[in-house]
């Protein structure tokens, strides 16, 4: 019993001295010996309230500030760059906004989210860092002044251009893709149609399966249909998106099949095999073309140059004094002639079957 009784007696302090702490109010008003003394206590208890709370505010306003500046860092810098132009430059931009026509339709083509007013900011942004650079880069090689503005407002320009193009770019690039994976879609859809799987649940699969753009577009497709659209009508806006030869073909013939009835598999199983005839000789096309192409590349990669430095030392040397500036020699080595070497691979790529 001893030791019970001490046991008894420790958890009976240790509960009162709980009680006690959790009684024990967090401020206690000083007791004064007047009602002045009294109020004074409590206007002071009420500043230092007061301050707690503004010190609680703050508190709250910083973490606001922080996640905000977590967020807006977050965010790609191309949008914090139109936003930026947006908010000096709001009139003029709105102004060329109202000016392009076609703009808002080739950024809904190329799923583009970019507002048309943002999207013309990033354009003169990206114009007036194009101008810039150039202007620093040729007043660096030790250009004259005015060639260095001239071809700081080349740069102007080639980048108003190149941006306002972009969108129809993305558009063509998405198309390729869609094309050049729709044999592989359709296979997969028609394999489904004949186990006796819809059209609707044909296309989700398609649209959950990694087929890159056009699963993207069938998932579009399904998302309309969702929300109210039918399904003739969210395939003829598909269709309306690309703009291509091809998912017209596909389109048409999905939806002549489900209004008037007919194997829908064995349908998608024949534009299957089309397409990817279609592609295996326009691939043979390709490669003979190229080759034509390569002794051309080779000539102005590698002849041309030579031959052009030769020309300028025989000539300094009939001269007797250099005929050409070492600076202007170096711009065009370095490059005018990798230029040349660019454009045609990029006309090389650009001829690759879709």
């Amino acid at each position: 019993m001893g030791v019970i009784g001490v046991i008894t007696n420790f958890l009976e302090r240790l509960g009162g001295k709980t009680i006690e702490v959790a009684e024990k109010p967090v401020r206690k008003i000083p007791q004064g010996k007047s009602v002045q003394e009294r109020l004074r206590a409590l206007k002071e208890l009420q500043k230092e309230i007061e301050a707690e709370k503004a010190e609680v505010e703050t508190e709250k306003e910083m973490e606001e500030i922080i996640e905000w500046r977590k967020k807006e860092i977050q965010r790609p810098f191309s949008d914090r760059l139109a936003d930026t132009m947006l908010r000096y430059f709001r009139g003029p931009i709105e102004s060329m906004t109202s000016s392009f026509k076609g703009l808002d339709q080739d950024l809904y083509r190329a799923s583009i989210l970019t507002p048309p007013d943002r999207y013309v900011a990033l354009i003169l942004a990206v114009a007036i860092f194009a101008g810039i650079f150039g202007f620093i880069f040729a007043y660096l090689l030790y250009m004259p002044i005015e060639t260095s503005a001239l071809i700081g407002v080349l740069g102007f320009i080639g980048g108003f251009f190149y941006m306002r193009q972009y969108p129809k770019m993305v558009w063509k690039r998405r198309v390729a893709e869609v094309e050049r994976s729709m044999p592989y879609a359709l296979r997969h859809m028609a394999s489904l149609l004949s186990a006796g799987v819809g059209i609707s649940e044909a296309m989700l699969s398609v649209a959950r399966a990694d087929y890159g753009v056009i699963s993207e577009e069938f998932e579009l497709v399904l998302r309309d249909m969702r929300t109210g659209s039918s399904f003739e009508d969210a395939l003829m806006k598909f269709d309306e998106k690309m703009g291509s030869e091809n998912v017209s073909r596909v389109v048409k013939q999905i939806l002549r099949a489900v209004k008037f009835g007919g194997n829908l598999s064995e349908i998608l199983y024949k534009l299957a095999e089309d397409f990817a005839f279609e592609y295996r000789m326009k691939l043979v096309e390709y490669v003979q073309r190229v080759n034509g192409i390569a002794f051309i590349y080779m000539f102005l990669t590698i002849v041309m140059p030579t031959m052009f430095v030769v020309g300028i030392l025989a000539g300094s040397v009939m001269a007797r004094q250099l005929i050409m500036p070492p600076e202007t020699l170096a711009v065009i080595l370095l490059f005018a002639f990798p230029a040349i070497s660019l454009i045609i691979i990029n006309m090389i790529k650009k001829g690759e079957p879709r």
